[in-house]
């Protein structure tokens, strides 16, 4: 049988810097790399099947779990299966990036998020708001799918009539979607406080995000004292812990709608980061925040191989600087739910 360390479910046959950065890591450390892409996914899946490859660890950016048959999240089960370990397990995923689930498991543990109606999709096309409900989201709102991904099917100026919310369910008519208040964040520094905040096993990366121009910039070490911003690591931190995922990102905004500042999750868990680096693109995450996150996931994969204890007491990874800070708990046992889930 042949035997892999570490595999990649990356549907693309362009060596981006996000696998470059994956490969060398995996080289460094002597552990045989594995891509799974387009052109040989249906063979990997035989040969799993037919128990004639093992895959040890397995890093998933492409498994759609909610379409029957995607031969991605075929390979995710195989491999958990087989007993291998996946990033992100793949039972834990399929609850975690459905909005319409993990919103109320927010906030039940008390996090922050938007005003939010769930409209499921059996409700008629006439669906329509109460006045009460009008009230709390406000005019305009934010429309997005509980399953939606990459900005896909977001309607971000919606007005509450029923023609628009009948618009969005057409983006996929078998999906739930939020209507979901519309936050408009403080100033902090000139720049509006909306960040993109990384969770990559016991690290925890915080990024300015431009929602309006797609930029993003690694949050340093003095914005992070002076501008309080603990709470986007308190923040992610809780969402791993109630998620139990090891590898995702999330929107986090700061306003002031209650005179008090509000830390709130606005996209909840992103399980399947965009990875695209700033030399390669202008929207681009910072290419030593990709770099070090490739390094994170090998890292853990090496572990891994080796039998060693994963860490799990969390560090914050800044622009010029690491730090640690109490209160944050431990990041999820990812070796536990492979041999439990």
């Amino acid at each position: 049988m042949k035997s892999y360390d570490f595999a990649l479910n990356w549907s693309g046959t362009l060596e981006e810097d996000f696998v470059k950065f994956l490969k060398g890591a995996c080289a460094a450390k002597k552990l045989s790399f594995l891509w799974i892409s387009a052109e040989n996914v249906k063979s990997i899946i035989r040969k799993l099947e037919l128990q004639k490859l093992k895959i040890k660890t397995l890093l998933d950016t492409e498994a759609s779990y909610n379409k029957p048959g995607d031969p991605y999240a075929r390979i995710c089960y195989a491999v958990k299966d087989a007993g291998g370990v996946v990033v992100n397990d793949p039972d834990r995923a399929k609850m975690a990036i459905d909005k319409s689930v993990i919103h109320y498991e927010l906030v039940n543990a008390g996090i922050t998020v938007p005003y939010t109606v769930v409209v499921r999709n059996w409700e008629p096309n006439n669906f329509r708001l109460t006045e009460a409900e009008r009230q709390q989201l406000g005019v305009p709102f934010v429309i997005k799918q509980a399953l939606g991904y990459g900005q896909q099917g977001v309607l971000r100026d919606a007005r509450g009539t029923v023609r628009e919310i009948a618009n969005a369910r057409k983006f996929d008519r078998g999906d739930n979607f939020l209507l979901q208040e519309k936050i408009v964040p403080l100033n902090l520094d000139g720049r509006r406080a909306w960040f993109r905040v990384f969770n990559a096993f016991d690290t925890i990366i915080p990024c300015w995000w431009d929602d309006q121009q797609n930029r993003y910039e690694h949050v340093e070490y003095e914005e992070f004292n002076n501008l309080r911003l603990y709470g986007l690591a308190k923040m992610v931190s809780k969402i791993a812990a109630i998620t139990k995922i090891v590898w995702f990102s999330t929107e986090i905004a700061i306003d002031n709608k209650t005179a008090a500042r509000r830390f709130l999750a606005i996209d909840y868990v992103n399980d399947q980061c965009d990875m695209s680096t700033l030399s390669e693109t202008s929207s681009g995450v910072p290419d030593t925040v990709v770099q070090h996150t490739a390094n994170s996931i090998v890292g853990a994969a090496y572990r891994i191989m080796n039998n060693e204890t994963l860490s799990r007491r969390y560090a914050i990874f800044l622009k010029d600087a690491t730090i640690e800070i109490r209160g944050l708990g431990v990041s999820p046992d990812l070796l536990k739910q492979a041999r439990n889930t």
